[in-house]
């Protein structure tokens, strides 16, 4: 028993600081109590307490309406191993914000200790305030009470997050039963397929929060309708779209239920792979699910044809017996042994950056059609996935971060057209929470090629994220050079030789990316904050508050053809060499005459492209070269042969554009 309680945390030592002294209470009458809880909620404080909270002098009276002011206790952290309540526990490199409230009667004392329970005790502390250093009281964990009832490991992340599992689960199955279906197990986990959104936020929430109580959970799962397509059953026209969808259907929950096995099986080897937590949770269980899926790729076209046979898309059926029949089909097409394989895979290939990449793809069978209306539109597949929520797609693909992007409007309650696009490492579309998912362009380049490889839809265009080294300070109209702009749209524009026999850099030429009506834009580059955390709570590590600078280059073509591996360095070293703003707005267009020029260079060259330079080629790549060098605090992250081996490919590349430019028009 000793021996352990070694590896529990010590309270912090006493420093001497220099501020004021800590104000005390009038005549050790009264007492100021520091709440960091549910205390800090004025209705639960005015039930234990009989008194009101305010949060301005003016309204405090000492007696019936209690002053609380934000302060800040050191040396302590705040858990909750039960999901419901805060605990403050001791760490030396803790913080937490609170409120200070009083002074409070001595009297309250009692009533305080009631309703903390016995897993708190008592403690005298020093908080601050803005204004002073403050002596008050505040019940922070009893270690020996908490091991008692949480066990020794009640610190534990992961085992928080089992304890809150189970609690979802518990609901779960009693949905499930309450519906009456059998193989509760099957439907416990097709329900949760379909709850993946809000069991996603629960856990998120959780973490921010510091704990939810079972309350809160029970109200939102209950509360959420659960998706079907009845509305689609009700449409002649839309139902011919049902088979396609519902392939997705099946095909998305095999991935889900197997990337969740991968995670449970093996969470020491991904605990050995030391991924930072700036950096989405799943990226390399994810990754490793889709190369296993894709290994079989003919089975899953015959899996879902069974499904198709099996559960029929009529009015006795429903959206939630598709989703039973893939979570059985997932126990049996899953084995350990292959998990175990992908992830030494992966584990072998990795080569760690120093800066955070993401990446966002988008899919369609008909391009950029999709986003016209009438006749020029028509996805006889998918129609353009406005039936995309009627399936619970929405809902189902949230690991990937799957939703449907008109390039008007993100988040809608109203069935819309438009790509289908998967923005990797996303936390939360309606509330634009993402975390950036690797700083391995290897391993960047391997989630692209096996996403396009695992989605029935045709490719179109990918936006690689990177965030900025440099977040003050920033020029954001800064261009990049004509020559280097050349380049990257030779290697990623979709330079194609056209119908009369003319090469030319279709994303400049066509109408995807430019844009010159009402005043010429286009989407290049463009430099935006990203949050990892919502607005309540603490923030996650990595990236939290007002949010990180993130540079996101929008010009690419996605395709199968394409390594993004050396594109991802090369896209890393000119960042780092130019610090590049966005490109191009219209305003940048109206008050900005250089960048003005710049566009219609660079356009120009698009329509008829003459073969690159040996001094813009040269210039290009010395430039991505110069800045690898100062990735990792003004040394390079990777190894030279590494970069060397990513020039000389990107080179490569550049010399058979030039060779294809210096042909004749047919």
């Amino acid at each position: 028993m000793a021996r352990m309680s070694q590896d529990l945390p010590q309270p912090p030592p006493d420093v001497p600081i220099d501020r004021p002294a800590p104000r005390r209470a009038r005549e050790a009458q009264t007492f100021y109590l520091f709440a960091y809880g549910t205390l800090t909620n004025p209705k639960v404080f005015r039930a234990v307490l009989g008194k009101d909270l305010v949060f301005t002098r003016a309204e405090a009276d000492g007696r019936d309406r209690l002053l609380a002011r934000e302060a800040v206790l050191a040396g302590y952290t705040k858990i909750s191993p039960d999901n419901s309540y805060l605990y403050a526990v001791p760490d030396p490199q803790g913080r937490i914000r609170g409120f200070v409230i009083g002074p409070i009667e001595l009297a309250g004392m009692r009533a305080l200790k009631k309703y903390e329970g016995r897993n708190y005790k008592k403690i005298p502390v020093e908080v601050r305030t803005a204004d002073e250093a403050v002596a008050a009281v505040a019940f922070v964990a009893d270690l020996d009470q908490m091991r008692h009832a949480f066990g020794y490991e009640f610190r534990d992340r992961l085992k928080q997050e089992v304890l809150l599992r189970e609690k979802i689960d518990r609901v779960l199955t009693e949905m499930d039963t309450a519906a009456g279906r059998p193989d509760r197990d099957v439907g416990r986990r097709a329900l949760a397929e379909l709850h993946g959104q809000t069991i996603r936020d629960l856990v998120r929430h959780h973490f921010e929060q510091h704990g939810i109580s079972n309350f809160y959970i029970r109200t939102a799962l209950e509360g959420e309708h659960l998706r079907d397509y009845t509305r689609v059953l009700a449409d002649e026209r839309i139902c011919q779209y049902a088979p396609a969808y519902l392939s997705l259907v099946i095909r998305q929950v095999l991935f889900n239920q197997i990337e969740e096995r991968v995670r449970t099986d093996f969470r020491y080897e991904l605990d050995q792979m030391n991924i930072s937590d700036r950096y989405y949770e799943r990226t390399i269980s994810a990754l490793a699910t889709l190369r296993l899926l894709n290994q079989h790729h003919h089975l899953l076209e015959i899996l879902t044809g069974d499904a198709l046979a099996e559960v029929h898309f009529d009015s006795q059926h429903h959206l939630i017996d598709f989703v039973r029949w893939a979570v059985a089909t997932a126990d049996a097409l899953y084995e350990p042994a292959e998990g175990r394989r992908q992830l030494q895979f992966i584990h072998t290939h990795m080569g760690r950056g120093q800066v955070p990449l993401g990446a966002e793809l988008e899919f369609s069978n008909i391009g950029h059609r999709v986003l016209a209306d009438g006749a020029a539109g028509v996805d006889r597949v998918y129609d353009g996935f406005e039936y995309f929520s009627d399936f619970g797609l929405d809902i189902l693909m949230w690991k990937l971060g799957g939703h449907v992007d008109n390039h008007r409007v993100k988040v809608s309650d109203r069935p819309k057209r438009g790509f289908l696009e998967l923005a990797l490492g996303n936390l939360s579309i309606r509330d634009e929470i993402s975390k950036p998912i690797t700083d391995d362009p290897w391993l960047l380049n391997q989630i692209i090629h096996e996403t396009m490889r695992f989605y029935p839809v045709r490719p179109h265009s990918v936006h690689i994220s990177l965030q900025m080294p440099q977040q003050d300070g920033h020029d954001a109209d800064r261009p990049l050079p004509l020559a280097v702009l050349k380049c990257l749209f030779a290697l990623l524009g979709d330079p194609r030789r056209c119908i009369d026999g003319q090469l030319r850099i279709m994303r400049l030429t066509g109408e995807e990316i430019v844009n010159r009506q009402p005043v010429p834009r286009m989407l290049m580059s463009s430099v935006a904050r990203r949050r990892s955390a919502g607005s309540t709570g603490e923030d996650m590590p990595g990236v939290g508050g007002p949010g990180t600078l993130v540079q996101q280059f929008k010009f690419m073509r996605l395709s199968p053809a394409i390594n993004y591996e050396p594109v991802a360095v090369a896209l890393k070293g000119l960042q780092l060499r130019y610090q590049p703003g966005c490109f191009l707005t219209p305003t940048q267009y109206r008050d900005r005459p250089e960048l003005r020029e710049l566009f219609e260079a660079l356009t120009a060259w698009a329509e008829s492209p003459a073969p690159l330079s040996e001094a813009e080629v040269g210039g290009f790549l010395d430039a991505i070269h110069e800045g690898l060098m100062t990735e990792r605090h003004g040394r390079p992250s990777h190894g030279r042969a590494y970069i060397g081996y990513c020039l000389d490919h990107l080179q490569g590349e550049l010399e058979r554009f030039n060779a294809r430019a210096a042909q004749p028009s047919a």
